[in-house]
């Protein structure tokens, strides 16, 4: 083949390349050759690796933005594309389109949808899509499919690439276009194969140990209608299930020895684990996540779920996103600076307590409202008070309280850089130092409190019960009116500091 510029291709052959066809989607196993989609009805490994795969990136919404500037993005809810995805046509939505669109790539490494063109409700051009079966395609061309061909029943229908969504694995090194994973684990889902049918015909002959009888020397020599007799006899009592725990008693000089490997010493369990770590690693999947726990702990099990949607699943996502956006996008009226991008951080941010916690800390006030936080636990909005759909002031930090003016005669409170040493009073420092010390047992039982648990939930353990204790502490020291103001900018201080000794740890 002579190849020139793109304005000008020419070819003294026209060879047809090894991967320009599909694969015949069947695979050897030992003595027999079965289907894809044999191999994924029968073999459990392989369906747990595709449905899990299938299963959570079909849950992840795709969704389309506008790019405005570096810092601004726009959610667009009404784009076209957003429509189509949503509902690609009257039987399918979103989930099952994605589902069946990963199962796809994990059989057979290749997905076709097909455009449907038509016009919506509103009198506007619109696409439906229509998922392919793999196993009934064929492409054309030489370096870039020419023409799809879908055959069902016998009929052949041609599609050009313009109404044809195609995914594909294509691999250049290897010149392979489709490269099913099943054909890379051949000899591991053979041998799964295998050990299945074994067990089976095991359990099939009541669970029996395969063996032979032997004669010993002193042993009477039989006949042969004598020897025909006890081998249908044997073959009675060792075949049939409802002899399963009985004792088999043989004639005088016959010595039964077993000839076949037990499951141990088959090594049946551990290959079975051993095919199914296979599985997944041919899949990419973290190995707890398709119930293999051997060395799971639920602070590794956290962090691969996170390496789960960052390294598994995100080369998955990224190349469906690029596919829609090249062959669906360029469908659309509006494709100025709009793109898609699957909803993974909804599944990488944490516990709801998580969310609360990281949002108080960076924001420093309570982030809804009580009649909010009483909708999401079911109960009734709270209409008689106005207060009820207001945030509350910020709890353990700086208020308007911090400005209450103090009483007659009060004592400046100390601060916590000031705790310990003398205060100034009204006549004396006999009274700031006890109150120094008063403080400085008090913060002391504070944070041996909240040493229980992590630094970032410490400003959280910080509750109002402490604010009790020190007001009680403090009226045998000072006045109550004093004690109040000493209690309100001691309680805020403390909890300014375990607020920014949790920020500084993050």
């Amino acid at each position: 083949m002579i190849v020139r510029t793109f304005d000008g291709l020419q070819a003294l052959t026209t060879p047809t390349p090894t991967w320009a066809t599909s694969s015949p989607a069947t695979l050897s196993l030992y003595d027999s050759r079965q289907a894809y989609a044999q191999i994924y009805r029968s073999q459990p490994n392989v369906r747990i690796c595709v449905d899990f795969l299938a299963r959570n990136i079909a849950q992840l919404a795709p969704h389309l933005f506008r790019r405005v500037s570096d810092t601004d993005r726009v959610r667009l809810e009404e784009h076209e594309l957003a429509r189509w995805l949503a509902k690609p046509n009257p039987s399918t939505r979103r989930y099952r389109l994605i589902e069946t669109l990963i199962g796809d790539l994990g059989i057979y490494f290749e997905a076709f949808w097909l455009k449907v063109r038509y016009r919506d409700g509103a009198g506007r051009p619109a696409i439906g899509l229509v998922g392919l079966p793999p196993e009934e395609m064929r492409i054309y061309g030489g370096l870039l499919p020419t023409l799809f061909e879908w055959t069902s029943n016998g009929v052949k229908q041609p599609f050009p690439p313009s109404e044809i969504v195609y995914f594909n694995g294509y691999n250049p090194t290897v010149r392979l276009r489709g490269l099913s994973p099943l054909e890379t684990l051949r000899r591991v889902l053979a041998e799964e194969a295998a050990a299945g049918d074994h067990r089976e015909s095991y359990w099939r002959n009541a669970s029996r140990m395969e063996g032979i009888w032997e004669q010993t020397k002193d042993a009477p020599n039989w006949t042969k209608e004598q020897q025909q007799s006890f081998r249908e006899q044997w073959q009675e009592f060792a075949g049939s299930g409802s002899k399963v725990g009985m004792t088999a008693v043989g004639p005088r000089g016959m010595v039964y020895k077993q000839a076949s490997f037990s499951a141990r010493d088959s090594e049946y369990t551990l290959g079975g684990k051993l095919r199914r770590e296979v599985c997944a690693a041919a899949y990419h999947i973290p190995q707890p996540m398709v119930g293999i726990l051997d060395h799971a702990t639920f602070s590794n099990i956290k962090e691969q779920h996170k390496h789960l949607y960052q390294d598994t699943l995100g080369p998955w996502l990224e190349m469906i996103q690029q596919e829609i956006e090249g062959q669906l996008l360029i469908e659309c009226q509006d494709r100025d600076g709009v793109y898609i991008e699957f909803n993974i951080a909804a599944k990488l941010a944490g516990s709801f307590e998580e969310q609360a916690s990281s949002l108080q800390a960076l924001v420093g006030r309570p982030i809804m409202t009580a009649n909010e936080g009483r909708a999401r636990i079911n109960l009734p909005s709270i209409k008689d008070d106005p207060s009820a759909d207001q945030l509350a002031a910020q709890q353990g930090g700086p208020a308007a309280t911090d400005q209450t003016p103090p009483g007659p005669g009060a004592a400046p409170p100390p601060s916590s850089a000031t705790r310990g040493q003398s205060m100034p009073g009204d006549d004396g420092t006999a009274a700031a130092i006890e109150i120094g010390r008063t403080l400085e047992i008090w913060e002391g039982r504070v944070r041996s409190h909240v040493a229980r648990v992590p630094l970032a939930d410490r400003a959280q353990a910080f509750d109002a019960r402490w604010s009790h204790e020190l007001f009680a502490d403090l009226t045998a020291v000072v006045e109550e009116d004093q004690a109040r103001v000493i209690v309100q900018r001691e309680v805020a201080a403390l909890a300014r500091a375990l607020e920014a000794e949790a920020l500084s740890d993050v």
